[in-house]
């Protein structure tokens, strides 16, 4: 009987801490020169990450919450066509989500099949980032390696853009490469009371495209401006101009890229 009463608790327990809604509010730096707001919504096993279209000014003044936390107005409509920047939603356990991207100022649907992380949680030592006592974890993903430090004080198995998985809530993460991109917690409202200013009816009006097809129109977009670009060089005899392929994103090597690779 007493087993049973425990099961029951923990039960209970679980499914409290699924109903639970959280919003949390990520510094995005994708650049030495660039810092986004991103917004992060998870509730019903759904998360939904809204990254703000216009970057924070660099010398911007700031306000604090009562725990000295930095932040900034969340100030986008998202209603018009005009403000969206990147929006994923993703739900638990499965591998398709939904990106909203643009081209030259054009919104679309972008469906990704998103590989499943295999995250490397075995690490025995802590770090305190702010308040704060995270874990580390890895993952390879897309060409590069993720590097995320989560808290087991916040049971949400959320994070910042895509990632997520991890026991507990992700307060920074970062990646290896050339063009590294960092994630940092910055406010959170757990449990979280509102509602997410997302308009999913516009969302589903955009026009579709896979992830592949997106990312081979922006790919030639982006080649096309570095050929006008180089064009407008002075030549230098006898020197070729060699470029190799690096993205700036925290996607650097896509699954049909590797597959290409290793038929050649």
């Amino acid at each position: 009987m007493k087993q049973y009463l425990l099961f029951g608790l923990l039960l209970c327990a679980s499914w409290s801490v699924q109903a639970q809604k959280l919003h949390a509010v990520y510094e995005y730096i994708p650049s030495a020169v660039a810092t986004f707001r991103e917004h992060v919504y998870f509730g019903d096993g759904v998360k939904v990450a809204v990254r703000d279209s216009v970057p924070v000014a660099a010398d911007k003044k700031e306000g604090k919450s009562p725990e000295g936390e930095m932040f900034s107005s969340f100030s986008l409509v998202l209603h018009t066509d005009k403000n969206y920047r990147n929006i994923v939603i993703q739900k638990n356990n499965e591998n398709d989500l939904l990106e909203i991207r643009s081209i030259q100022g054009k919104n679309y649907q972008v469906t990704d099949k998103f590989p499943q992380l295999q995250w490397n949680t075995d690490y025995s030592s802590t770090d305190t980032i702010g308040k704060y006592i995270c874990h580390k974890a890895t993952a390879s993903y897309r060409g590069t390696k993720l590097i995320a430090y989560y808290t087991n004080d916040i049971p949400v198995p959320a994070g910042p853009y895509k990632f997520g998985g991890l026991p507990g809530l992700i307060v920074m993460l970062y990646n290896e490469s050339a063009n590294p991109n960092y994630w940092t917690l910055k406010e959170i409202s757990y449990p979280y009371e509102g509602s997410i200013p997302v308009n999913q009816g516009y969302i589903y009006s955009l026009p579709k495209l896979s992830l592949q097809n997106y990312i081979k129109k922006n790919d030639a977009l982006v080649e096309e401006q570095m050929r006008i670009m180089e064009s407008k060089m002075p030549a230098m005899e006898g020197v070729t101009i060699e470029r190799k392929k690096v993205r700036g994103t925290v996607e650097q090597v896509y699954e049909w890229e590797e597959k290409g690779l290793r038929e050649k």
